[in-house]
Formats: structure tokens, sequence, C-alpha cells
């Protein structure tokens, strides 16, 4: 039937910044203001509802802010990291 294939990473990604697709807790944060992503990259891992979700890049940028630590908890639509 028409299901779909396409897997996302669940990340919203509005414009240069991305947010939490849900609240959870923050347990990897594989980048620092200033490195290159491309696209694809995880670039933040959160757990959620006892799952780790890969929070990756949708465009080739590089980091101007990291919004959030290791082992806080974020709620759904808050801003996690932007890009310039």
């Amino acid at each position: 039937e028409g299901r779909s294939k396409r897997k996302s990473s669940g990340a919203q990604e509005i414009g240069n910044e991305i947010t939490a697709p849900m609240p959870g807790k923050i347990t990897k944060i594989n980048v620092q203001i200033g490195d290159k992503v491309n696209r694809g990259d995880v670039v933040i891992v959160m757990e959620a509802m006892k799952m780790e979700n890969s929070l990756k890049a949708h465009h080739g940028a590089t980091v101007k802010e990291v919004k959030c630590q290791v082992g806080e908890q974020v709620t759904v639509g808050q801003e996690l990291l932007r890009f310039e």
C-alpha cells in the first residue's frame, strides 16, 4: 500500500535551528560552536519514551549556538541548536 518509507530523525528544523520533536532528555551532543556539519550528520541524541532519537542536520552548515546540555530535560519545540 501507500506506506511512506521515508525515515525522519523527527527533529524539526525551522530555518537555521533544530528543535526538540518531543519532550525528552539530552543524552549526547556531537557538535560544538564553529563545527561544520553535513546533511544527515547526527548533531544531538535525546532519549524520549525510553527510545533514543538521533537529531540530524538537514543541510550543510556551521554550528552557531548549542542551546542545551547533556542531561537536560527539554520540551517539545524547544530550540536545541542554531546554525549560521
